[in-house]
């Protein structure tokens, strides 16, 4: 029933957004009046209890053998003996409800037997159409309790042997392959807003709803809607773990710069301050306002006040939380895994951030000292490896990866590495002025 309300609502808000109703009162429709921000929450709250119900599909088909066979053929039978004027093929097939019923036993659920209750619901649709029949002496509207129960014993019986139908008929969400860009609007503003970030994986689970809405009738949709499935569900993905490598870039970003102010050169204005003191003390003069030393950012005031640092991993931890929500996404015979993407992002801008810490300026000649560039790294690599908190990926691999191609002259994309920019560096612009005599080392 919760399915069911579920889907009745979200495929309510879907056709109303996209043909928005005129109002009868005077003032205009506004279609954002139909936008809701807590849909991703539902959405994922309807996948998160689909997926309970197929991984605990035999703790559900215990349950109703048991109901059917303890408990409505029980009320069944006596339903059955209050029925007056009953014909002998009706007859029959009342009796064979019963025995039915009654033949489930647990110990079929536990041998992993397959239960075929096809046979029983028809027989009911037989018996309906018998007793309507103008000239029936078995009317199911004079017998109104019988026809509840029957159907209610249908409903019992369906959870036993069609689950998976079950779950298509109260809950398939194929209605948003129509509804393209709808979809995507959703999308996009469940992931810029950080109370609904961990839903967003609900979006890439909906795309394996869509081959659903195909149909055996007409066989040249199902290769185009197949596609469509693909593109959207890649799409998706790759959004999510463009945003969470844009934030841990930020967080990155931000550690770097913290650790730049502990830098042996950054020592020296604190020897000039601490010199200026002591000749400001011994004049007698007004001291002079001490700079803000390394550390002050981890000294909190309020709890109530969140930095930029704290709003920064919040919106990361209910990212992370959306992509290590499943390992694998089944889409159309194909399979996708979001933390796959998640990694190669940060790959990729691991190896772009290594070239980028060297502050190469081939105009000037300049370049990152190496122990500057190594403290660089390490903290890069810190926060990196938080990461692993967060989300099930390996930090290891995509580390090996990068360093080893930093070793190299070239990447596997082709782009200058650390090692090349530093050899070209010391041969040609550090040897040439130390052979002209234009600068002295020891």
């Amino acid at each position: 029933m919760a399915l069911s309300f579920s889907k009745d609502e979200v495929e309510w808000l879907l056709r109303h957004q996209h043909h928005v109703i005129p109002r009868q009162s005077k003032g205009k429709t506004n279609a954002e009046d139909y936008m809701d921000r807590a849909l991703p929450e539902l959405l994922f709250g309807m996948e998160e209890l689909r997926a309970l119900v197929k991984k605990y599909n035999q703790v559900l088909q215990r349950y109703y053998v048991q109901y059917l066979s303890g408990y409505d053929a029980v009320v069944l039978n006596e339903l059955i003996q209050r029925l007056p004027h009953v014909p002998e093929d009706e007859s029959i097939i009342l009796s064979s409800f019963y025995s039915t019923m009654m033949e489930l036993d647990i110990k079929q659920v536990e041998g992993a037997e397959l239960f075929d209750l096809n046979g029983f619901r028809l027989d009911w649709f037989r018996m309906q159409a018998y007793s309507s029949v103008g000239k029936s002496s078995m009317m199911l509207e004079d017998n109104k309790e019988f026809a509840k129960q029957m159907n209610t014993i249908v409903f019992h019986s369906k959870m036993v042997d069609a689950l998976d139908e079950m779950l298509l008929e109260t809950s398939d969400l194929s209605i948003f392959c129509f509804y393209s860009k709808l979809f995507e609007q959703h999308f996009q503003m469940c992931i810029e807003f950080p109370p609904q970030m961990r839903f967003t994986i609900s979006f890439p689970l909906i795309c394996a709803h869509f081959m659903s809405c195909t149909h055996e009738l007409c066989p040249e949709e199902r290769n185009h809607i197949g596609d469509r499935s693909l593109s959207v569900v890649n799409m998706f993905l790759d959004e999510m773990a463009k945003e969470a490598k844009n934030i841990i870039t930020n967080i990155c970003d931000e550690h770097c710069l913290l650790s730049d102010q502990l830098l042996p050169k950054n020592c020296a204005q604190q020897i000039v301050q601490a010199v200026n003191r002591k000749k400001h003390d011994k004049k007698g003069t007004r001291p002079l306002q001490e700079p803000e030393k390394p550390g002050a950012e981890s000294y909190r005031k309020t709890r109530e006040e969140l930095t930029t640092m704290d709003l920064q991993h919040m919106a990361l931890t209910e990212l992370c939380f959306s992509i290590n929500y499943c390992g694998a996404i089944h889409v159309w015979d194909h399979i996708f895994a979001p933390r796959e993407y998640l990694a190669q992002h940060i790959e990729t801008r691991f190896n772009k951030a290594l070239v980028g810490m060297l502050m190469y300026n081939p105009d000037t000649q300049e370049i990152a000292k190496p122990s500057e560039l190594l403290s660089s790294v390490k903290a890069y690599m810190s926060v990196l490896q938080g990461l692993e908190n967060y989300v099930h990926i390996d930090i290891t691999r995509i580390f090996n990866s990068v360093l080893l191609q930093q070793t190299q002259p070239q990447d596997t994309h082709g782009e200058k590495t650390i090692t090349a920019m530093y050899t070209n560096w010391y041969l040609d612009v550090l040897l040439r002025k130390v052979s002209t005599g234009q600068c002295s080392f020891c």
